[in-house]
């Protein structure tokens, strides 16, 4: 397909998606409004407070400090810069898209390079552990052992496949460290920080508000049955799919699993995310998709062994 035959489909199905809304605007709308209420009250929270965290962190030198602590093991294990285990460590707690946003900002102090940072996306694609606990377990299944279970194998997985990816590039150890930098003046600091911090949650809230309204008028055409819709939505955008996953009459062991799944493999919405903040460095995607796919099945495995047992 070339560049004009490319144009042109994308404008049909522009055209395609306005007469959809124009003609279902009710249904649609609600969607909207949800997805909104959902971004306000769930993920701004998280999210913003977390990315001007960082910034902070990041101003301040903290993950050099980090890396003389934890740095010369992370980098025998995975072959990574020292620099990058505080990439690591501030994923596990945060939650996607943060990670990406960890390794943009390491790529633009050049403190890790392309390959470093295509690596590191593979293994530290994190839930954040409060969603998978509370949300995931608590609300959804009821069952907070569910949800520890589901984020236990959610981590340990991100571990091995730390290790399964180390070895994708030629690794060359860095000999010297980078410089730490002179800290701009908080004030300063602060007002570059909300407003970079405003920009990309535009970015990140406008890609789960067009997913959301897209998967919703993909699947009236579709027809697909209770089932099939669940792992539709859930591999496009996890929240929505594991919404209607709790509202399915299986085995909460089988919802384990899907959920676990629909976790480690992030929804195409994720990936979007992902890929948008990291817009300016050539990553290859095809590498990251690998790896969730990887992360879904070995940890939706271990959840299925764990809860059978």
């Amino acid at each position: 397909m070339n560049k004009k035959q490319k144009n042109l489909l994308i404008s049909l199905l522009t055209i395609f998606f306005l007469i959809e809304f124009l003609c279902n605007s009710t249904t649609l709308m609600n969607v909207f409004f949800n997805t909104i209420n959902l971004c306000f009250y769930n993920l701004l929270p998280n999210i913003f407070v977390f990315f001007i965290i960082t910034d902070i962190l990041n101003n301040y030198d903290f993950p050099v400090v980090l890396s003389k602590i934890f740095g010369t093991l992370f980098e025998k294990i995975y072959h990574l810069p020292k620099e990058s285990s505080y990439i690591l460590f501030m994923s596990l707690t945060s939650g996607f898209p943060a990670s990406s946003k960890l390794i943009k900002d390491s790529l633009d102090s050049e403190r890790i390079n392309i390959e470093d940072a295509t690596r590191l996306l593979t293994m530290t694609h994190f839930s954040n552990p409060l969603f998978i606990i509370y949300t995931v377990g608590n609300n959804f299944f009821h069952d907070q052992k569910i949800g520890l279970v589901i984020l236990l194998s959610h981590f340990i997985t991100n571990f091995i496949i730390g290790l399964l990816f180390k070895n994708i590039f030629k690794y060359e150890k860095k000999d010297k460290s980078i410089p730490e930098t002179k800290p701009l003046p908080f004030i300063t600091l602060l007002k570059t920080s909300l407003i970079k911090t405003t920009k990309l949650l535009i970015t990140v809230f406008g890609i789960i508000i067009f997913f959301a309204i897209t998967t919703s008028i993909i699947s009236k055409y579709l027809h697909l049955n209770s089932f099939s819709n669940v792992i539709f939505n859930g591999l496009i955008e996890i929240t929505n799919g594991l919404k209607l996953l709790s509202l399915l009459s299986i085995s909460s062991i089988k919802k384990a699993v899907i959920a676990t799944f629909f976790l480690s493999f992030g929804g195409f919405s994720i990936h979007m995310q992902t890929m948008s903040i990291l817009s300016n460095y050539k990553i290859n995607y095809y590498i990251y998709l690998l790896s969730r796919i990887i992360h879904g099945g070995i940890s939706a495995l271990i959840v299925f062994i764990i809860l059978s047992l």
